[in-house]
């Protein structure tokens, strides 16, 4: 069997690593190809050596957080796709995002299996988004969806194959010693984006000596939110990280930002990484606040919701919780509980793995 993922990023992302690495793994005897773009020249030669899968590049400069760039060369992109699909002439293909469906020629669905990752739901203004959905709806009746947050099932007709796979830890995770500190240390982990947000949280506590803010990461706007912190003392940036290095980061951090634009449709539906992690290690995190996540954290007693778009919003949890360590003590515990009753990636990988096998043992 020969499995094509198409992607658009180089390195891949960790959940299609993960990805790729339950597919080698229950599927030893299979040809796995990745389809991707590098946009920023960062391929490693020497990643090939021992690959367990072949890669199949696409080169040509487009800056991240640039949509000109991308836009000009998607369409590059897309012949270079179909070219590498008909030589690969693939069984099961994995388009991941939406757009890359886009990049795919017409399939044969009765021989070859289509599977949509869905990692972000089409956003946008409402006309575009209509339209978007449209498309998506088209190629979701021929193929078997895989959400990558549990809070999207809500928001598509259930006549379409569809299950839940989230990006949960694939190591066993054991919660981390916690006991919160003064001053309250409160951590970013992750690409570094959203700069409203991010300078609205820096705003909230710089020059505060209750709080020790630290923004694990790189991306587009590192270098924008170091030049606005730089010289606050109690601000760091601490650049970018290995995902292997984030326990460390947990054991580090008395609480987690995650709360993204609440105003972008897919924010209000999606699961974030930071959610899992959080769980997994059993500490507390803040979430947008007119979210499904928000509303489930805060409601289950998993976390805080919090307007991230204010100032006084984000400064007034932040005060409550540096006054009040007992509250997140209990958050902590309730995270440890839940934890137990999770299931796992692998767990919920056999539940793709069924219906690969099921489609071709028709």
């Amino acid at each position: 069997m020969k499995i094509l993922l198409v992607d658009e990023c180089y390195p891949l992302n960790t959940r299609n690593t993960k990805l790729l690495n339950s597919l080698c793994l229950h599927y030893p005897y299979s040809e796995i190809h990745v389809v991707t773009w590098d946009r920023a020249g960062d391929f490693d030669t020497n990643a090939v050596e021992g690959s367990e899968w072949k890669w199949h590049l696409y080169k040509r400069p487009a800056r991240y957080g640039n949509k000109l760039q991308k836009l000009a060369g998607m369409f590059g992109y897309r012949s270079f796709c179909r070219k590498e699909f008909r030589m690969i002439a693939p069984d099961v293909v994995i388009a991941s995002h939406w757009n890359n469906l886009l990049m795919l020629p017409r399939l044969n669905y009765d021989r070859q299996m289509l599977i949509y990752e869905n990692l972000d739901a089409p956003t946008g203004p409402s006309v575009i988004r209509c339209m978007l959905r449209r498309i998506e709806s088209s190629y979701m009746s021929h193929a078997l969806t895989i959400h990558a947050s549990r809070f999207y099932t809500s928001i598509y007709s259930k006549k379409y194959r569809q299950i839940v796979l989230e990006n949960k830890p694939v190591f066993n995770v054991h919660s981390v010693d916690y006991s919160p500190q003064r001053p309250l240390r409160i951590a970013y982990l992750g690409n570094v984006r959203y700069i409203e947000i991010l300078k609205n949280l820096a705003d909230a506590v710089k020059g505060d000596e209750r709080f020790l803010l630290s923004y694990h990461g790189g991306g587009p706007d590192y270098e924008t939110l170091r030049n606005y912190v730089s010289g606050v003392s109690n601000i760091f940036l601490t650049g970018p990280y290995k995902y292997e290095d984030i326990e460390q980061l947990y054991r580090n951090a008395d609480v987690i930002w995650a709360a993204y634009p609440n105003r972008d449709f897919n924010v209000r539906y999606a699961i974030s990484n930071k959610f899992h992690e959080s769980m997994a290690y059993a500490v507390p995190a803040v979430y947008a606040d007119k979210t499904r996540l928000g509303e489930y954290a805060s409601s289950n007693h998993f976390g805080y919701q919090v307007n991230p778009y204010s100032v006084e919003s984000i400064s007034s949890l932040l005060t409550e919780l540096s006054s009040n360590r007992g509250q997140l003590m209990k958050i902590h515990e309730s995270l440890k509980k839940q934890h137990e009753k999770e299931t796992s990636w692998e767990d919920d990988f056999v539940i793709l793995k069924k219906e690969i096998d099921a489609f071709f043992s028709r």
